[in-house]
């Protein structure tokens, strides 16, 4: 039985997209921690946010490295250490990379590799079990 469920998104994609609400949180620190939507990209090595949100949460910083997006250009990204929470499920220590305030949340195999997550494409929902 799925311990956290969502609805596809289907107002912001077409077609529509699995998405989940996720809490964005630093390693060492009482802030409560900030929610905001995020696209699941099975594709994606990296959890990948939006450097605002990891700043307000006083995310670790840890290097600055290169990465590879689809067009196969590297560009050069700060990487945080952040938890990631999952309705119930919590993911301390993932390695996060920033990326313009602007960008949407994207959740990558870093995250997903952890989790039991299956897309009911047909329902439009995801669900989420450990």
């Amino acid at each position: 039985m799925p311990g956290y469920t969502h609805d596809y998104d289907n107002r912001h994609y077409f077609p529509a997209a699995p998405v989940v609400e996720i809490t964005v949180k630093g390693p060492h620190t009482e802030h409560p921690g900030v929610q905001l939507a995020a696209l699941l990209d099975s594709g994606g090595d990296a959890t990948i946010l939006p450097s605002h949100i990891l700043h307000s949460v006083n995310a670790l910083y840890v290097e600055t490295k290169q990465m590879r997006g689809i067009i196969n250009q590297p560009i050069e990204v700060d990487a945080y250490l952040a938890t990631i929470q999952i309705g119930i499920y919590a993911l301390p220590g993932i390695e996060v990379v920033a990326m313009d305030n602007n960008s949407e949340a994207v959740v990558g195999r870093d995250v997903l590799n952890q989790l039991i997550v299956t897309l009911n494409g047909l329902a439009h929902v995801v669900e989420i079990s450990q």
